[in-house]
């Protein structure tokens, strides 16, 4: 017991070292200043030039502006990188204090956040394939358009052209991928970056009117009026003195001093991974990646071991209701039933969002998050396949234990429990490949994982295919070892 008691105390502390520690939000209602002395921003960087990655800092217009004001206004800010669908609702929840993001300030959006004075002004453009038969704006009807779900060019493009001829994507470079492969006609985004995905891609090119002009603000905690306001003050001083405008202005001038850039399938992979050492990003995708499934493993394996036990037990006993220890197992087992249904039933992206936005509101540590998400989700999975290796072994040797003196706990640890996990070994293997693979939703909460690393490539080279390829590249890799590894743990599991 001392043993098992020192093994789980490790684990905790390399747990809370390899992701570090939460930290809650608590929110001043009346005061600009949170309690925890920090403005804790959402952003998406994978929009330039307002915000992307340059090594592993976020930088860009918004923040530059953001610099500006808090050192105007005294305050400390950080930014939290996540999906832009995602920005309000923790903004709602009191996840976050506001968002910078490139917000065009709707009727719609004002009902969940309050809205600064505009910082910068933009322009929905449309972009197409060279040889698009669309001329004029007329022309998009009855197209099939591509937009990033939570957009104001999302929004619009839906009202203008109807719902149906709408197809809204997590990020603008799937949508330009499947532009470039003849599923869209056209795409409806902003201004700067889609100048930067048309320079960077021979076959695209941009309708010359604009779509639509819109103002970029700061969106702001509905609880928080006094945050709001000192905004406000910093933004109209810092276009009176024209900070902003040299800002922007940093940003949006032609850059003359782009590295070379290289043709053909070695070139390709030249302008996308080596150059800037972009390849880093995936290898530290890589490194979250593994951590998550790591842990995300071990919460797996330790519950869903327990959830079996407690579910077989529960119908081998049959307790009687009548006696303490019956009715708690029935309570326990009907509890890990419900568990089970409810996360085999709904997916694992929305199990992850009400985690980081609902559950696990206060905790500031994407990492913990992420492997609390999928620690659950597998636990449910697990349970259900160690179940059925527990319900395999044979009866009969069930109750040759028995008819030797062994109690039903001593059958189960000394019996039972050996041969049911190798007979659920084959489907552990499969659930461990399945868990690998699933942490790429992570960028949801903004945790940047392998996917996330492939993206923010993506967000400075403005060509989708090659980070891509690079990142299922080495899902396929590691898939691979894991499969052997699995195979000689079944190859000594017979021998044995």
């Amino acid at each position: 017991m001392k043993n098992k008691k020192k093994i789980f105390a490790v684990f905790i502390c390399m747990l809370l070292v390899l992701t570090g520690f939460g930290k809650s939000y608590a929110k001043g209602e009346t005061s600009s200043v949170v309690n925890d002395g920090v403005i804790d921003l959402g952003t998406s960087a994978d929009f330039p030039p307002y915000e992307y990655y340059e090594g592993d800092k976020i930088v860009g217009i918004d923040v530059d502006i953001m610099a500006a004001i808090s050192e105007y206004l005294g305050y400390e800010v950080k930014f939290h990188d996540m999906e832009f669908n995602n920005i309000i609702a923790s903004i709602e929840s009191n996840k976050l204090d506001g968002g910078m993001s490139g917000f065009t300030v709707t009727e719609e959006r004002k009902k969940s956040v309050n809205f600064t004075e505009p910082y910068a002004k933009s322009e929905q453009r449309v972009l197409l394939k060279k040889d698009s038969e669309i001329k004029t704006l007329d022309d998009i009807r009855g197209k099939t358009i591509g937009t990033q779900l939570g957009t104001t060019g999302d929004m619009f493009a839906r009202d203008d052209f109807g719902e149906e001829n709408v197809q809204a994507f997590s990020k603008y470079s799937d949508a330009v991928l499947a532009l470039q492969n003849g599923k869209l006609d056209c795409i409806i985004l902003d201004d700067q970056t889609a100048v930067k995905f048309a320079d960077a891609n021979a076959d695209l090119t941009l309708l010359d009117a604009p779509y639509a002009e819109e103002d970029y603000a700061i969106a702001v905690n509905k609880g928080n009026e006094a945050l709001l306001n000192d905004f406000n003050e910093a933004i109209k001083a810092l276009k009176a003195d024209g900070t902003i405008d040299t800002i922007i202005a940093k940003y949006t001038q032609s850059d003359e001093e782009e590295g070379k850039q290289y043709s053909g399938i070695i070139g390709k992979i030249q302008n996308n991974l080596i150059n800037g050492k972009n390849y880093t990003y995936l290898l530290e995708g890589l490194k979250t990646t593994i951590i998550v499934t790591i842990f995300a493993l071990i919460i797996g394996l330790v519950l869903g071991i327990l959830i079996a036990i407690i579910r077989t037990s529960a119908k081998e006993l049959d307790p009687s209701l009548k006696s303490a220890k019956g009715f708690f197992l029935k309570f326990i087992d009907k509890l890990a039933g419900l568990f089970v249904t409810i996360i085999r039933g709904t997916p694992t992206t929305i199990q992850l969002l009400i985690l980081f936005n609902v559950f696990l509101v206060n905790l500031d540590n994407l990492r913990l998050v992420a492997i609390i998400a999928f620690g659950l989700n597998s636990a449910a999975y697990m349970s259900e396949l160690f179940r059925g290796g527990l319900q395999a072994v044979d009866k009969g040797e069930k109750e040759a234990a028995r008819s030797l003196g062994l109690s039903y706990w001593q059958t189960l640890k000394k019996v039972v429990l050996p041969q049911g996990f190798k007979f659920s070994l084959p489907a552990l293997g499969n659930e461990v490949i399945t868990l690998f693979k699933e942490t790429s939703i992570s960028g949801f909460i903004g945790l940047v994982d392998l996917t996330r690393g492939a993206s923010i490539i993506i967000s400075k080279t403005f060509q989708a295919a090659i980070p891509y390829f690079a990142a299922a590249l080495i899902y396929l890799v590691i898939v691979l070892v894991l499969e052997q590894i699995f195979k000689k743990l079944e190859r000594n599991y017979d021998y044995a």
